[in-house]
C-alpha cells in the first residue's frame, strides 16, 4: 500500500483503521502530557467551560499538548468531512485525497486566527481574545472526540453508509451548537452591544467559508 492509498478512503482498504490508530495515539500522548486536558476532552457530556463566568487568564505560551490537541481535531474533522462528502457523492475520492481536505481546513483555521488576532488588537482586547481562543479550542476538541467515536463505530462495514454519516453529522452539529451557546453565554452583554459586528463575524468566518466550499464542489461536479 503506497502513500497515496493511505491518504485516501476506499471501501477495500484499512485507511479508516490507520486514522483511528493515529487519532488514538495522539489522544494517548495528550493524556501523558496533560491529564487534566485529556479528561476535559473526553468528558463530552460535561462542560469544563464555565457558562456564567469567565475563565482564568490563559497563558500566551503555546504548549506541546495544545499543538497535539489542534492536530487531533484537525485530523478528526478532516476525516469526518471527507467521508461525509464522499458518502453524499459531492467529491470524487479517486481525485480528491483526504490530505487536501485537511489542508483546506488548516489554511482556513490559520487565516481565521490571523483575522481574529487583527480584530483583537484593533479593539485592544488581546486578553479577551486569548480567553475566547482557549474556550473555543476546548469546545472544538471535545467535538473532535465525538467525531472519533463516530469514526471508530464506522469501521464496522454494515454501518459505514450514507445514512450513518448523515445522522452522525446531525448529532455533531447539534452538539456543537449547544456547546457554542455555552461558549458565548459569558459574552452576551458584549454581543448585544456589538450585535452587528457579531452577525458579520458569523456570516464572514463561520457560514461564508461553508457556502464557498459547497459552491466550489458544485462547480467541480458540474
Amino acid at each position: 500500500m503506497n502513500e497515496i492509498a493511505l491518504l485516501r478512503l476506499t471501501s477495500d482498504d484499512s485507511t479508516g483503521m490507520w486514522y483511528c490508530l493515529l487519532l488514538l495515539s495522539i489522544l494517548l500522548l495528550i493524556k501523558f502530557s496533560d491529564q487534566r486536558l485529556f479528561f476535559s476532552i473526553t468528558r463530552i457530556g460535561h462542560t469544563d467551560i464555565p457558562s456564567t463566568k469567565k475563565i482564568d487568564a490563559p497563558s500566551e505560551n503555546v504548549k506541546i499538548e495544545d499543538v497535539m490537541a489542534f492536530v487531533f481535531r484537525g485530523l478528526a474533522f478532516g476525516y469526518f468531512t471527507f467521508t461525509l462528502l464522499a458518502q453524499w457523492e459531492l467529491i470524487d475520492v479517486s481525485t480528491t485525497p483526504i490530505y487536501m481536505v485537511i489542508g483546506v481546513w488548516l489554511g482556513y483555521t490559520l487565516i481565521k486566527f490571523i483575522l481574529e488576532m487583527m480584530i483583537g488588537l484593533f479593539w485592544r482586547s488581546r486578553r479577551l481574545l486569548l480567553e475566547v481562543v482557549v474556550r473555543r479550542g476546548l469546545l472544538k476538541t471535545k467535538a473532535a472526540f465525538l467525531l472519533l467515536i463516530f469514526i471508530l463505530i464506522s469501521q464496522y462495514p454494515p454501518i459505514n453508509n450514507v445514512i450513518y454519516w448523515t445522522i452522525s453529522g446531525g448529532i455533531y452539529l447539534v452538539y456543537y451548537i449547544i456547546g457554542y451557546l455555552f461558549f458565548t453565554n459569558p459574552y452576551l452583554q458584549l454581543i448585544r452591544k456589538k450585535i452587528v459586528l457579531f452577525i458579520l463575524y458569523i456570516c464572514t468566518l463561520e457560514i461564508g467559508p461553508l457556502w464557498v466550499l459547497f459552491e466550489l464542489i458544485n462547480q467541480t461536479n458540474a
